[in-house]
């Protein structure tokens, strides 16, 4: 994903979560594929649904994409890249896991990660950025 300039289109708002287990140790973090191709290895994120607040939505996204719930810790960054003529905004939240569904929905692989592992695992510069920002919101430090 690359950052967007602005150029007349459709802007399309969607919401991202970077989901911590803080119970883990170490602590991990949890990548999904991308649908569109499955060797992309991204965050879970999603369109928000009519009167949905980007909050809402990340937390939905969670739970439809990879079968987990969390609390909402910290916004911790956007990312916007081009898809056809359209602009996609993606706002992304840390999120501290508290329950994991039996199934993780949507047929996605996914993978929890150390921080190493996620920031070599993850396809694009972007998504790295977001991950060490929802890890500081998280109260974690890299070392």
């Amino acid at each position: 994903m690359t950052s967007a300039t602005q150029s007349p289109g459709r802007v399309v708002e969607e919401a991202g979560a970077v989901v911590v287990d803080l119970a883990a140790r170490p602590p991990r973090v949890l990548l999904v594929t991308a649908k569109r191709n499955p060797s992309h290895w991204i965050f879970p994120k999603g369109h928000l649904e009519p009167g949905e607040t980007a909050e809402q939505a990340a937390r939905r996204e969670a739970r439809e994409e990879a079968g987990v719930d969390g609390r909402i810790l910290a916004p911790v960054g956007d990312i916007e890249y081009r898809l056809g003529e359209q602009t996609i905004r993606v706002r992304y939240f840390a999120v501290a896991l508290e329950g994991r569904a039996a199934d993780a929905g949507e047929g996605r692989r996914l993978a929890w990660c150390t921080l190493a592992e996620a920031l070599a695992q993850l396809t694009f510069e972007d998504t790295r950025r977001v991950l060490r920002s929802a890890w500081s919101a998280a109260g974690l430090s890299e070392a």
